[in-house]
């Protein structure tokens, strides 16, 4: 949905009703006072909160603080969000986002349930970048309609993220790319991965005592680079 031309804004003033936006408004420097830059997101967390706008799609390119992310409950007409990084940690506020296609949460390393994103059942797409905390993904496995799924730990490191099982995947049958960077499910089954039929795109961590070992699914699977 997004391409060249797409609006960059910082305060709601300069939003002119764009179904497609890109929203920039933390992280402002000097060219704005403490006191603006609190104003700044106050003003988008009333007009996000106030109800559903003519956003379709949007993004927001510098970090999302809670108290804004909590405000796009309001916006349940959205089909598209993307989130760079904040310091949200429930995921409540999306429960009405039942429009959404298109869902990427990066940064999320404060998030400790992904409970919230099994109502979005008109994903089609999901990236959550940066789990930490959540150790239960099962509920993902409620989002039937998925055709790609990324999930990460943290991307700038080498830490790794632990999750109880990658079990929930034998549900995503229409899944046809899957990226799990570095995940480790603690029961060491990666047996789920063998019954995705429309896979076209798949890697995963390799792990000691994996099975099916890491070589073997490198084999068994359409492999990315």
């Amino acid at each position: 949905m997004r391409g060249r031309g797409v609006p960059m804004v910082t305060e709601v003033a300069e939003y002119g009703g764009e179904e497609v936006l890109v929203v920039s408004c933390t992280q402002l420097g000097t060219a704005y006072s403490a006191a603006q830059a609190r104003r700044v997101v106050g003003e988008w967390v009333e007009f996000f909160a106030s109800g559903p706008s003519g956003i379709r799609d949007l993004t927001f390119v510098s970090r999302t603080p809670k108290r804004l992310f909590a405000a796009l409950s309001g916006q349940t007409q959205l089909q598209r969000l993307a989130v760079k990084w904040g310091d949200y940690e429930d995921l409540s506020a999306l429960n009405e986002l039942t429009s959404l296609r298109e869902l990427t949460l990066k940064g999320a390393s404060c998030v400790t349930s992904v409970e919230p994103l099994a109502r979005l059942t008109t994903l089609n797409s999901l990236v959550v970048e940066g789990l930490r905390r959540a150790h239960d993904l099962s509920p993902l496995g409620r989002l039937r309609d998925l055709r790609s799924l990324e999930l990460g730990g943290d991307w700038k490191s080498p830490r790794t993220a632990h999750v109880h099982s990658i079990g929930f995947l034998r549900q995503l049958t229409q899944l046809e790319d899957l990226l799990l960077h570095t995940i480790v499910a603690d029961d060491l089954d990666y047996t789920p991965l063998l019954a995705l039929p429309r896979l076209k795109s798949v890697r995963v961590m390799e792990v000691r005592g994996m099975n099916p070992p890491h070589a073997s699914l490198r084999r068994m699977l359409p492999w990315s680079a």
